[in-house]
């Protein structure tokens, strides 16, 4: 017996379609994976945020900011043991700004990331 929505729609017939879509971009995601897409998107977007200089700036202002490097006797603390407190300190925030970069080198398909991924993907579903 079927079931239908508001609008008249067989709720089965939605639901399959909603499993068939999902399966496409499974099928789409696993294609980009075995063919190197991912880890050339990975390595293109690990250049871009180092090489940024927001990325950058955040970095430099987290450390310059960094109680950790202000304690007494930061100066004669281990090396690994100030790192690690570093890095606690700054990390959150730093790779808050990196992600924010990643995020918009990969959404402006304009920009070399977006257009590598749009292009990737649009390849993909066109092969289908």
């Amino acid at each position: 017996r079927a079931t239908m929505t508001a609008g008249g729609v067989d709720d089965a017939e939605v639901a399959a379609a909603h499993r068939e879509s999902i399966e496409a971009e499974k099928a789409v995601v696993d294609a980009l994976r075995k063919d190197g897409t991912f880890e050339r998107v990975r390595k293109a977007l690990i250049a871009r945020c180092v090489a940024d200089g927001g990325v950058r700036a955040k970095v430099a202002e987290s450390v310059d900011a960094s109680e950790a490097l202000r304690q007494r006797g930061a100066a004669g603390a281990k090396f690994d043991e100030l790192v690690d407190r570093l890095r606690e300190e700054v990390e959150k925030d730093v790779m808050g700004a990196f992600a924010d970069k990643a995020w918009e080198l990969m959404t402006d398909e304009r920009g070399e990331v977006g257009a590598m991924i749009a292009e990737a993907v649009e390849k993909r579903l066109g092969g289908r």
